[in-house]
């Protein structure tokens, strides 16, 4: 299922946050407990994921997906960061899909 795409800046953000921001209808959204998540790139630069109990201080920290490449997320005890790799005019987004 289909949830929606938000736009990542180049600081690190809560991925729950962007949904409730910028997904038309998913203003009280929060990933579930036991549910895969699809999380895909689309854009010129790559974007990096991080799950932890703040948020990184590192650009470096956590994953990198680049162009159209895809992660699999499942939630844990952390918070879901993201950041674009660096400012891009034509922003960079991520898509989000829920698939069990």
């Amino acid at each position: 299922m289909y949830i929606g795409k938000v736009k990542v800046s180049n600081e690190w953000e809560s991925l729950e946050d962007l949904i409730q921001a910028q997904v038309d209808g998913q203003s009280s959204f929060e990933f579930a407990d036991s549910t895969t998540y699809q999380l895909q790139g689309e854009g010129p630069i790559g974007v990096r994921m991080a799950s932890a109990s703040s948020k990184p201080d590192s650009d470096d920290e956590g994953e990198r997906i680049f162009g159209t490449q895809v992660a699999i997320y499942e939630k844990d005890s952390g918070t879901l960061y993201v950041k674009a790799e660096q400012n891009s005019p034509n922003g960079q987004l991520l898509k989000i899909s829920q698939l069990g």
